[in-house]
């Protein structure tokens, strides 16, 4: 059976500009191509942010790998997320801690993106946390404490190709965001912080 045209045109029609713009900034990318103009047509009638098309085109394209750097030079130049200075590159890391409460141990490998001072930071303090923290959940905390401490120095000899994944990822998947807000900075920079809490 093929798809309803005219009933997705209502649905989008029916929509709120938030959950129109989430789809256009996330979500194209997903949907079939006879779809895609419903979607610009709705957003053109509204007169919403113009430059949601181009995040719509860039999820419905295939991308080269100069693209691909494109989109990671951009993040990677904007001011970091936590301490708001401009002058330092962003780059990608994975923050590890365990924290234990005698029988349930919760162990998490959180990717940010910040400079890398404040990436230092929050790593030394998510390995004190670990050390104070982890060896209290019986068998787990016991497993997974040692793990961590040893995976925080191992991450020490691969900082670039960490950031390269976690950036990489990062750009690909977020390529509607960081397309509509290209000449928006802060609120890529914004999106960046929103995504680094979530994690």
């Amino acid at each position: 059976m093929g798809l309803d045209l005219e009933q997705i045109k209502e649905n989008y029609a029916n929509f709120e500009d938030y959950k129109l713009e989430h789809l256009a900034k996330n979500e194209a990318g997903s949907l079939e191509p006879e779809v895609i103009p419903i979607l610009m047509a709705e957003i053109k009638k509204r007169g919403l942010d113009s430059n949601l098309e181009k995040g719509i085109e860039a999820q419905t394209k295939a991308l080269t790998e100069s693209e691909v750097l494109e989109l990671k030079n951009k993040v990677v130049g904007l001011k970091c997320p936590m301490c708001g200075q401009k002058d330092k590159p962003l780059m990608g890391s994975l923050i590890r801690s365990v924290k234990s409460f005698v029988v349930f141990t919760n162990y998490k490998k959180t990717p940010i993106i910040t400079c890398q001072e404040c990436a230092d930071k929050k790593k030394k303090s998510a390995l004190i946390s670990t050390i104070i923290l982890g060896w209290w959940g019986i068998p787990w905390g016991l497993v997974r404490t040692p793990q961590t401490i040893i995976n925080y120095f191992a991450d020490k000899s691969k900082v670039e190709e960490i950031s390269e994944s976690i950036l990489t990822g990062f750009a690909i998947e977020n390529i509607g965001e960081i397309k509509t807000n290209w000449n928006n900075e802060d609120e890529l920079v914004e999106f960046i912080d929103h995504q680094n809490r979530l994690n």
